[in-house]
């Protein structure tokens, strides 16, 4: 709701009796004071422009007059500040008399002229105009508005990009002479009367698209248009096909599993910076601070940096100081010499110690106590370690990589992280993006946990429906690429079919997710069941196909027909 423009409401008034006369009445004028009287049903208004108007009257008093003539009398509106201007005037008017303007109460808070309100209207119309206008071509999504008869009042510059019209092109016409009815949402709209929210909808068939969409309606409730948006996820959809048939082919090849880096998924440009500086420090010796938040995987990017250097051959050792109890830390870290903790004689090597020439991967350092920070880093400078309760150092090779959720720096200026450890591990830092900011990833992780989860069960491997891949992709991910994982892995124990459905889903991310086959018409099964030609017919069946990695049974279930008719079909277009 936009800030109403302000228009000029005349306050200096009074209010006088109807007995009162007109000399009086005149007096108020003149000194700039508009005068208002009420009689038993009426309320009549002077205003200063009325001043030359008065003596020419023969009329003893104001009731006088109002018995003479009506052309005193005022009409009233009501208005608050959130209302709209252009409402506030009345569409029938007995005369062109100043408006008197009332509270919800029905207080008289003043008096404007029809010229006055006209102009301010004029205002908040243009601004409002210019508001959206500015607003439909800042937003990323399609913007389409549409009278009552279906003609394209608004088409923003998104809308033109995305369908490759120009709004010259568009303009003034009716929408069905560049789409096909049947699928339009904004015309079922206008026949409808409804809101849709967030559903799937595919206006062309080279094109998919989320789409929002509202009814227009005029200050008596009756439509007047619709509005919609929408949000182009056709490379999407794309990628989910490709992916789907990628998959049913066999193992990647010997070139590709060469690289270890292939095996973290994504081709954003937010991950592959992090891939482009990983495979530079696993050529070196220097430590590595991993940052990023629980369950972006900071652990298998340390995995495969280790795995990509030299060290590959020698142990990769992990420690997480948020699991280990506070006290056992130091043994754990650095060993202790035999007689320190009872029961022991010769002692034993701390991770340090055992990671030899390999790497260590220590996890939560921001939880690890300030005394063996200290510790730590007169290890990492000296390359030496101190067994607890030894005095003999032992001299050690071991890469140290380091992860953390928080930021260290700003520990500094609390005195929870030394200053020298922190220095001496941010050599090279690298953070990691949380999965909500690399959802181009999604679809390449899916499909790898959907073979990986599928062998550990031995089922064949599932195909995602399209309202599954986009409810992922839309989902924040909390618990980034760990909850994703978890979420495939109940997808293929729940599926019994070779489709994954929404509702195998948990009911955090069916919520507010669109639906394929909530809205009747805007499915490929009335496309097949329209008058289109076969050029169009094979195009949509080989486009379920494809989906389906080449399952008929869930290609009929997409294209909404028996799967007797997808033979026939194909028989019939020569498609075996």
């Amino acid at each position: 709701m936009f800030k109403n423009e302000h228009f000029l409401l005349n306050t200096a008034i009074v209010t006088v009796s109807i007995e009162t006369t007109l000399e009086q009445v005149s007096f108020y004028l003149n000194k700039g004071t508009g005068v208002i009287a009420h009689s038993d049903s009426h309320t009549c208004l002077f205003t200063p422009e009325d001043a030359a108007l008065l003596p020419a009257l023969s009329a003893a008093n104001i009731q006088d007059l109002l018995e003479k003539s009506s052309f005193f009398l005022a009409e009233s509106v009501q208005w608050d500040d959130n209302g709209n201007l252009a409402s506030l005037i009345p569409l029938t008017l007995s005369s062109n008399r100043p408006l008197l303007i009332k509270d919800k109460e029905g207080n008289i808070r003043g008096y404007s002229s029809l010229s006055d309100l006209l102009h301010a209207a004029t205002l908040e119309q243009q601004k409002s105009a210019s508001y959206f206008a500015a607003l439909a071509d800042t937003v990323t999504d399609a913007v389409t508005v549409v009278d009552r008869d279906g003609s394209v009042i608004y088409w923003n510059t998104v809308a033109e990009e995305l369908y490759q019209l120009p709004s010259a092109d568009i303009l003034g016409k009716r929408i069905g002479e560049h789409f096909d009815v049947e699928t339009l949402m904004v015309l079922k709209i206008l026949d409808e009367g409804r809101m849709i929210r967030n559903t799937y909808h595919r206006p062309r068939p080279d094109t998919h698209v989320l789409i929002n969409a509202s009814p227009i309606r005029d200050a008596q409730g009756l439509i007047i248009g619709g509005i919609a948006t929408e949000q182009d996820i056709t490379q999407l959809v794309r990628l989910n096909e490709q992916l789907t048939a990628a998959d049913s082919f066999g193992l990647p090849n010997k070139e590709q599993t060469e690289d270890l880096f292939t095996l973290i998924k994504g081709k954003g440009p937010a991950i592959g910076k992090v891939i482009q500086w990983a495979k530079k420090v696993a050529a070196t010796e220097t430590p590595v601070l991993l940052i990023g938040e629980s369950g972006v995987g900071k652990e298998q990017l340390a995995h495969i940096i280790h795995q990509s250097s030299a060290r590959s051959e020698h142990p990769f050792l992990t420690l997480n100081c948020g699991i280990v109890p506070a006290g056992l830390l130091e043994a754990e870290l650095f060993g202790y010499q035999g007689g320190a903790f009872t029961g022991s004689e010769t002692g034993e090597a701390g991770k340090l110690e055992q990671a030899k020439d390999g790497t260590l991967f220590i996890n939560e350092i921001e939880k690890l106590p300030l005394d063996l920070q200290a510790k730590l880093y007169h290890s990492i400078t000296q390359h030496t370690i101190i067994r607890s309760g030894g005095s003999q150092p032992i001299r050690i090779r071991t890469r140290i990589i380091i992860a953390t959720t928080q930021d260290l720096a700003a520990k500094l200026a609390t005195q929870e992280f030394r200053s020298d450890l922190y220095y001496a591990l941010n050599v090279i830092s690298i953070r990691i993006p949380p999965l909500r900011d690399r959802t181009e990833d999604i679809p390449a992780m899916v499909h790898m946990y959907l073979k990986q989860f599928s062998l550990n069960y031995q089922k064949p491997v599932p195909v995602l429906s399209p309202e599954v891949i986009l409810a992922l992709t839309n989902y924040a991910w909390p618990g980034n690429i760990q909850e994703l994982k978890n979420v495939i892995e109940r997808c293929v124990i729940l599926s019994d079919e070779d489709i994954i459905q929404l509702e195998h889903l948990p009911t955090a991310l069916q919520e507010g997710q669109p639906s394929l086959a909530s809205f009747e018409g805007d499915s490929a099964a009335v496309l097949l069941k329209t008058k289109v030609s076969d050029e169009e017919e094979i195009m949509l069946i080989e486009e379920a196909l494809a989906k389906t990695a080449g399952n008929k049974s869930a290609a009929a279930k997409l294209l909404g027909i028996s799967r007797g008719t997808l033979y026939n079909k194909m028989k019939e277009f020569h498609m075996e």
